[in-house]
């Protein structure tokens, strides 16, 4: 999938060292409890899990995990969604030197576009940190609209004082 500036494609083990360098930079983990990794072990391990798919308790569940790379190339984040049967959840990390340029939209209007490519779903959720502004920004230029944690299904991105936001299809 190409967009512009990015790509995503199915992430393979044998990305774990650029996806790690990606996002090896201060402030990544701010928002999102920690650094995704803390090395490119740890990031390998990580994508071995994702690559393994959804265990038995999630089992309604189908993932889809990405890296995303720049047109020459260069790895700059991953991006996930997780489907259900009548939704999906969305979320993307970029590496800070990547930010404010635009390729945080781009990674989510083609993961979107891929979503709606693929499925038949009428809503997407994704949850972000009240005090990650710039996130906030982002959803909101994708058009989608903040509602109240009740309102939402079980969203595994989600954690306490998290806000909650969705956009139809």
């Amino acid at each position: 999938m190409v967009h512009s500036e990015v790509s995503l494609t199915a992430v393979k083990t044998g990305d774990a060292a650029d996806v790690f360098a990606a996002l090896d930079h201060p402030g990544v983990g701010d928002f999102i409890g920690g650094p995704v990794a803390d090395s490119p072990e740890s990031m390998r391990l990580l994508i071995e899990r994702w690559v393994a798919g959804p265990t038995l308790k999630d089992a309604q569940e189908l993932w889809f995990n990405y890296i995303v790379r720049l047109s020459d190339g260069t790895a700059i984040g991953h991006a996930q969604a997780t489907v259900h049967s009548s939704w999906a959840e969305v979320a993307w990390v970029l590496g800070t030197p990547w930010w404010g340029k635009g390729l945080g939209f781009e990674t989510a209007t083609l993961l979107l576009h891929e979503l709606v490519a693929q499925f038949s779903l009428p809503t997407v959720w994704a949850t972000v940190h009240p005090d990650n502004v710039r996130s906030l920004r982002l959803l909101e230029r994708l058009r989608f609209q903040e509602v109240a944690v009740t309102a939402a299904p079980v969203l595994g991105s989600y954690d306490p004082g998290d806000l909650v936001y969705s956009r139809s299809l």
